[in-house]
């Protein structure tokens, strides 16, 4: 597959949802994605609502390989390591949407540490909600009329469900200002809540603790200089100012991307991610 058969397409998130939505697009493809390991899907702190309505998405993640369906919805929980994805060589087109990293339990209410690092078939998370967003979902034609309809659904679900803590909210605003660089003591200290309190209340609302979002911003540091096309010499100097030292950098590295640094500026193309990361950043 040539860079430029793949087509992604930002849809910007209606007002009331955007708070709780990272980003929303579309990718399609003529000739379906490659099949070798350059098409990642890094953490980036986001759990994902997937509906892919042409062909199949395989992904491969913690040893685990899965297959997503065409004409069924998926929920993929925030993950702290790297996701392969790929599909056949046919005509492929799925809607992604990914959640701020606590933007998925206000309008769900589902508890996201039931999620991690987990993909999911919607009808097993949501029920009744899904089995009819999805039917009706499937009936809908072009792509644009099924984009408003899923926007117009998580609307109605988060005016239901709406559950929401500012205390979440607060910290993982720091934490991504700082671009993981505050340590969990200086957020209790912030807060005047204890750890352990803290660590709960991020299971619930994110999926994961504030440790490891944390160390997912680190790396996205490094992850958008790469999207922009800088030069790994040029910055590997100041990320290792991010990590204890340089065999550290390389361990969550290779957890985040499946590659050593090296191997992962020298080898993998990964159009996909480079795009999405540019447009978030």
């Amino acid at each position: 597959m040539e860079a430029e058969d793949l087509k992604i397409s930002f849809v910007r998130p209606h007002a009331e949802l955007r708070p709780y939505i990272e980003s929303f697009w579309l990718l399609e493809s003529p000739t379906g994605l490659p099949g070798s390991a350059t098409s990642i899907a890094a953490p980036n702190g986001c759990s994902k609502l997937i509906i892919p309505y042409e062909n199949s998405i395989i992904s491969e993640a913690n040893g685990r390989t899965q297959r997503s369906y065409a004409n069924r919805m998926y929920f993929v929980g925030n993950r702290d390591s790297a996701t392969l994805i790929r599909s056949s060589t046919q005509k492929t087109g799925f809607i992604a949407i990914e959640f701020r990293p606590h933007g998925a339990f206000p309008i769900f209410g589902v508890p996201m540490s039931e999620t991690f690092n987990q993909l999911w078939e919607t009808d097993c998370l949501f029920g009744q909600w899904s089995r009819e967003v999805q039917l009706a979902f499937n009936d809908l034609e072009p792509v644009d009329t099924k984009v408003a309809y899923i926007q117009d659904r998580l609307i109605l679900l988060l005016r239901k469900n709406r559950c929401e803590r500012g205390l979440v909210s607060y910290c993982v605003g720091a934490l991504r200002s700082a671009d993981g660089r505050i340590s969990i003591r200086e957020l209790q200290q912030r807060t005047g809540y204890s750890r352990r309190y803290l660590d709960r209340l991020f299971r619930q609302h994110v999926g994961l603790s504030p440790k490891v979002l944390a160390e997912i911003f680190r790396f996205q540091r490094f992850y958008r200089a790469w999207a922009e096309g800088r030069p790994f010499d040029v910055i590997k100097a100041e990320l290792y100012d991010h990590y204890y030292d340089q065999s550290h950098f390389t361990k969550e590295f290779r957890k985040m991307t499946g590659h050593s640094p090296g191997k992962f500026i020298r080898e993998v193309s990964n159009e996909f991610g480079r795009r999405l990361v540019r447009h978030q950043a």
